[in-house]
């Protein structure tokens, strides 16, 4: 999500140039439903098992694509995308050694973009990494296209008398358990929103789904049902808020201006926040803030969250809504 406002600075630049996109399966996933990509290679060395299994199937991918591709950019900055991109040949471009998610990643660079600043947003790094490209870039745009309901969403939407959109999403998912709030932290967000009958509960996994029926019952808001990318497309661009930790829910937000409220704990909201305007971020400042680690024993950067503040911002960001003209 973070790397699509460069995928559009560097299609508008070169519009007649063929673009693949080499993601991991569930990346792959999500980039299908994008406009302008004219290939999407999903790269599945996390599901071999074991070292010689990963070495086989990256030899395999390897020889069929060596020498397809005349630039590769590596947005990553990992030693596996690295690796990656100097084995498929061509010129590569990427990060130097200090903004390189991992510093060893930038000797596999055929050129190295400047050093960027790490406390601006992620969005904004992707960009100047096109510096190299001959790309300058300071608006941030994205590939959009209209999507369609799934028939399961269109009758989930009809019978909750929604079809018109201005649903208010709670998510309860955030990937690393150290972004999760949980169920009776929802249940007081729920709550202070006084219950609002537009509420509705989203959730990705089975884990998410015990946690998002168990707010369900306490407050009455709506289940969402499992949604495709499609679907959340869908459902994220026609909701009049959403309320999310930093994960893909609250990115799609941001893509399609929908206004959020983003509740962040181990990740930092300058870096990975949303820039719509008309969004806000929540956090808690600890000694440890923005730490990025994904499990964490104390958990208090999210157990400490002061509930009133979201409900406050989800309020006033209501309230601006329904002051806007149409």
């Amino acid at each position: 999500m973070h790397t699509l406002p460069a995928f559009q600075a560097l299609r508008r630049r070169f519009p007649a140039a063929r673009i693949t996109w080499i993601a991991e399966a569930p990346g792959a996933a999500l980039l299908e439903h994008f406009p302008g990509i004219d290939q999407v290679l999903p790269f599945n060395l996390k599901s071999q098992r074991g070292l010689p299994a990963r070495v086989r199937y990256l030899a395999r991918f390897v020889r069929r694509w060596r020498g397809q591709f005349d630039l590769v950019l590596d947005f990553q900055g990992l030693i596996k995308s690295a690796l990656l991109a100097f084995l498929l040949g061509g010129r590569r471009l990427g990060f130097g050694r200090r903004n390189a998610r991992e510093p060893l990643a930038s000797i596999f660079y055929s050129r190295r973009a400047a050093h960027f600043p790490e406390m601006r947003h992620v969005i904004h790094k992707n960009l100047h990494l096109l510096s190299l490209a001959g790309i300058s870039a300071a608006d941030v745009e994205y590939p959009l296209r209209e999507w369609l309901p799934s028939s399961s969403l269109a009758d989930f939407l009809r019978q909750g008398g929604w079809r018109g959109g201005d649903w208010i999403i709670l998510n309860v998912g955030g990937g690393w358990p150290s972004k999760i709030l949980n169920a009776g932290q929802w249940q007081r967000i729920a709550a202070g929103l006084d219950n609002d009958p537009r509420l509705v509960l989203l959730w990705g996994n089975e884990k998410e789904r015990e946690t998002a029926e168990a707010v369900a019952r306490q407050s009455g808001a709506a289940l969402a049902p499992f949604m495709t990318f499609s679907d959340l497309l869908y459902f994220i661009a026609r909701a009049r808020l959403v309320i999310s930790a930093d994960t893909l829910a609250l990115h799609l937000a941001d893509m399609t201006r929908t206004p959020a409220v983003g509740i962040f704990g181990p990740s930092s909201p300058e870096r990975n926040g949303p820039l719509f305007p008309g969004s806000q971020a929540v956090f808690r400042t600890l000694d440890c803030s923005f730490c990025y680690r994904r499990k964490c024993d104390t958990m208090a950067c999210l157990h400490d969250i002061v509930i009133e503040d979201i409900i406050k911002a989800a309020r006033k960001i209501d309230a601006q809504r329904d002051r806007s003209p149409d």
